[in-house]
């Protein structure tokens, strides 16, 4: 497994919606009390700017005061936070890593630019020297999502950046199980992996990945929490794992429905309203963008009773 200069990238991290006001201003008061619900449930860590988390939608003064924000919070509850630095460009990544280092981030997530598809060359090339921009303290979590930049970080592609000392995670969105399976069976016992959402970590544990994006663990965090860290002891066959797993992919299942809103259309509002569950703040997000439609929200919070009813106890 890695070493980190930092605290550790491991176990389930959810994702931090970005908190508006009714004028689409940044609410940091927001963005500090979301984290600070993370720290109660007792979860590890938490990411910043994910696709979900509204990274395309923020100019440079607020990414730096969101990041400035999220770091202060989690020091405080001794998190680890995860910033992400997808840009639309590689000189707004390396600006955006390294001010996340610099403010004192744990890790930085970074998936290639987007808007038009990279090749797998420029999309290699683009890593490194990402990564050899910055001091080497912070750890880099890449992130393979197909959709956001036509790119697939695929195992052979691994060869080159397992010589790279500061990238030691992955968030790993590209779910089909061959590709997924390849890439656990690669890497995973020198890079830590972290399935893109909490229920697919029941599979991706088995085989040695070490974290999970908490997306529907927002309905009910001690128990999303629990889930995981029972699946990293390999609990798999008990009767509580199993039926928080059963419990959380229902949940995912339910924003997949073809009568659903488009999940890629509606990151930003699923995120929100997941959060929302779970007492964040976010508002809404922020223009092209829109809320999902209510009976979609009652469809989610009625997906939501199994999770939230293992939730209780706790």
């Amino acid at each position: 497994m890695p070493e980190f200069n930092r605290k550790p990238l491991a176990g389930l991290f959810p994702l931090v919606p970005l908190s508006l006001d009714a004028d689409e201003e940044v609410d940091l008061e927001g963005v500090r009390h979301s984290i600070g619900l993370l720290a109660e449930a007792g979860v590890p860590g938490c990411i910043v700017f994910g696709s979900m988390g509204q990274m395309t939608n923020v100019a440079e003064n607020e990414f730096n005061a969101v990041c400035d924000a999220a770091v202060e919070a989690a020091a405080a509850a001794d998190m680890a936070v995860v910033i992400g630095s997808t840009a639309a460009y590689q000189r707004e990544a390396v600006r955006r890593a390294r001010y996340a280092e610099q403010a004192g981030a744990d890790g930085s997530m970074l998936a290639a630019p987007y808007a038009l598809p990279v090749t797998p060359e420029w999309a290699m090339n683009f890593f490194v020297e990402v990564a050899e921009s910055l001091d080497g303290e912070m750890a880099l979590m890449l992130y393979n999502y197909g959709p956001l930049n036509g790119v697939n970080i695929t195992p052979r592609m691994w060869e080159r950046l397992l010589e790279i000392d500061n990238i030691k995670s992955i968030k790993e969105s590209n779910t089909a199980l061959p590709h997924f399976d390849e890439v656990l069976l690669t890497i995973a016992d020198r890079v830590n992996v972290f399935s893109g959402n909490d229920p697919a970590f029941f599979h991706a544990s088995m085989l040695g990945a070490a974290g999970a994006t908490g997306i529907f663990s927002w309905a009910g965090l001690k128990a999303g929490n629990r889930f995981i860290e029972e699946c990293r002891s390999g609990n798999h066959d008990d009767p509580w794992v199993q039926n928080a797993f059963a419990a959380l992919q229902h949940l995912s299942a339910s924003i997949r429905r073809p009568d659903m809103p488009s999940m890629l259309s509606h990151e930003h509002g699923y995120l929100n309203t997941l959060s929302e569950m779970g007492g964040a703040r976010p508002g809404a997000p922020r223009k092209p963008y829109r809320p999902i439609p209510e009976g979609a929200v009652a469809e989610i919070r009625k997906a939501a009773a199994g999770l939230q009813a293992l939730d209780e106890p706790l």
